[in-house]
């Protein structure tokens, strides 16, 4: 692999990973939103419904953490690559 080729990659990995959680946190707001607004319940279900609703949210809020990580890694990774130039 050249030294041009890595920093192609990282970038290809990063998009791929931006285009899949952006895709996770549409469908999951969309679902949330339809159960909301679809759902008539009460009790112990209602409680069960919004833990998952919840985890669902934790679960996007995670994905974004790692998109912004990644991001930032990358980012380092072009910075060290312009400052060898």
């Amino acid at each position: 692999m050249t030294q041009n080729e890595e920093p192609a990659r990282a970038r290809r990995r990063f998009t791929e990973r931006l285009a899949c959680t952006l895709l996770f946190t549409v469908v999951q707001l969309w679902s949330a939103a339809v159960i909301v607004t679809q759902l008539e319940t009460s009790g112990i279900v209602a409680l069960a419904v919004a833990l998952v609703l919840a985890g669902g949210l934790v679960a996007v809020a995670d994905a974004w953490r790692e998109v912004r990580s990644d991001r930032r890694q990358l980012d380092d990774e072009i910075r060290e690559d312009l400052v060898r130039l």
